[in-house]
């Protein structure tokens, strides 16, 4: 049977309503689809950029950064931007890439360009945001116990620093010679022969010889050193856009030091050499940084050794020691006739005397011993009996169980210099050591950045263009 089929006004009008809406709403669900595809693509690409990490960091420091050189001898953000866009042009269009039974691209979309808005470079800031990450590291390592222990360690050494004993042995011994000049009538040429000798007499030559050489009898040094001008902490850096917000810098006392337990982990020293490193004694680089092992050392000691002058003479001006040095003192102002000059004599013989102990307690320190900050009777090494002949008896000492270790010490110094010279020394030490590994040969530590603020661009050959912008950081 033959039917007609016929359409009403109302039909015709509501058609043409129907169809704008059903078209909207697959034009709608099309751009959502392409941002959606977009949004994952970028994620994903910058997640892809952020698993290229520096191998070496991470194995040598325990740190994720990117490598903007990407194994050559430039680093450029513009690198990084390519890498993201090689990420972006292979998520997009899969089938490319892979072989996708009847694949068929319903998006037609391809990266037009990639710009980094916001990159923080490791040494940004003299170094803060390579500091804040080391401090994100030790404290979920290690809690703050750690960083405590440095820095009551650092107070108290700093109540040492800054006395030259030295000097003031040196105006003693010079007002002690002009007194007895002006009693005795003498003129500076007629003075040897004419004074008894003093215990100052035998220390006095060591201090010319200078301290390395004594401590380290028999000891085996390094002789290694490295280039002064290509350091990090002279040449002109690559500069970044610092932290990315809302990471605060480790700017705190307790973040401080935090950053010297991480240096007194990661860093080798005397005693405990770090395999493989440009310097055997990366400590004593951070605290002195000078080209050569050996002059790191001898001016970490010369340090040392002030300080323990200067906490030696104190205990012996308190203690039932000095009346040894009373005693000689009298003698020898007996013998000059010259009964008034023997407390100018005293404090000379003490000043040798806490020489010549420090000089033995460095020596401890060197060899793996501990030194009490403050001594004791118990724990003086240096009888007055032996103080002419003291060189001969430096491997002659009563170990402590209480006082500190060279380490300890160590991470005292590096609270003394402060936080900003330590990281800038650090600076040096790890690009340094990172070179020395295969395909690292021009390594930059201004060539590593920790985050990444994205901005990609992306149109569709069926029309429209779209921004999308991302941030991300190694947490």
């Amino acid at each position: 049977m033959n039917r007609d089929g016929y359409m009403t006004v109302y039909l015709a009008l509501i058609i043409g309503i129907m169809l704008s809406l059903i078209l909207a709403v697959i034009e709608g669900a099309r751009i959502s689809t392409i941002r959606m595809h977009i949004e994952c693509c970028a994620d994903m690409a910058l997640d892809s950029a952020l698993a290229q990490y520096h191998r070496e960091m991470l194995e040598q420091y325990e740190l994720f950064f990117i490598d903007t050189s990407y194994g050559t001898p430039d680093p450029s953000f513009h690198r990084t931007e390519e890498q993201i866009m090689s990420y972006m042009e292979k998520n997009l269009r899969p089938q490319e890439e892979f072989s996708i039974p009847l694949a068929r691209d319903l998006t037609g979309l391809s990266a037009d360009g990639v710009q980094l808005l916001r990159a923080g470079v490791a040494s940004d800031d003299r170094g803060t945001v390579l500091k804040y990450h080391i401090v994100e590291y030790m404290k979920d390592i290690s809690g703050i116990s750690l960083a405590e222990s440095i820095l009551s360690g650092g107070h108290q050494l700093e109540s040492w620093q800054g006395q030259d004993m030295e000097a003031e042995w040196d105006n003693a011994e010079a007002a002690m010679k002009e007194e007895i000049l002006y009693r005795k009538r003498l003129t500076d040429e007629e003075w040897d022969g004419q004074i008894p000798e003093t215990p100052s007499d035998a220390v006095r030559p060591t201090r010319s010889e200078g301290i390395l050489g004594v401590a380290t009898q028999g000891m085996s040094l390094s002789s290694a050193s490295i280039s002064g001008a290509s350091r990090p902490s002279v040449r002109n850096l690559n500069c970044g856009t610092g932290l990315t917000e809302p990471a605060l810098p480790a700017d705190s006392t307790v973040d401080d030091g935090l950053l010297y337990a991480y240096i007194l982990d990661k860093c080798g020293y005397l005693g405990k050499e770090k395999e493989n490193s440009a310097l055997a004694y990366e400590v004593e680089y951070i605290l002195q940084q000078e080209t050569s092992d050996r002059a790191n050392l001898e001016k970490t000691a010369r340090e040392l050794l002030l300080i323990r002058e200067a906490a030696n003479i104190a205990f012996l001006l308190g203690s039932g020691l000095r009346s040894e040095a009373a005693e000689a003192a009298s003698l020898i102002a007996s013998l000059l006739l010259m009964p008034e000059i023997e407390p100018a004599v005293e404090l000379v013989i003490l000043f040798s005397w806490a020489y010549a102990e420090s000089v033995k307690d460095i020596r401890i320190l060197f060899q793996g011993g501990k030194v009490p900050l403050i001594k004791s009777d118990a724990s003086w090494n240096t009888p007055f009996s032996q103080l002419l002949t003291y060189r001969s008896h430096l491997n002659s000492y009563r170990a402590s169980e209480s006082g500190w270790s060279y380490r300890e010490y160590l991470g005292a110094l590096l609270f003394c210099h402060g936080a900003g010279h330590a990281i800038t020394g650090l600076m040096d030490v790890m690009e340094n050591d990172i070179r020395r590994t295969e395909g690292n040969a021009a390594f930059r530590i201004d060539g590593l950045i920790d985050s990444i603020e994205a901005e990609i661009s992306v149109t569709s050959r069926f029309g429209g263009s779209y921004c999308i912008r991302r941030i991300y950081t190694y947490e």
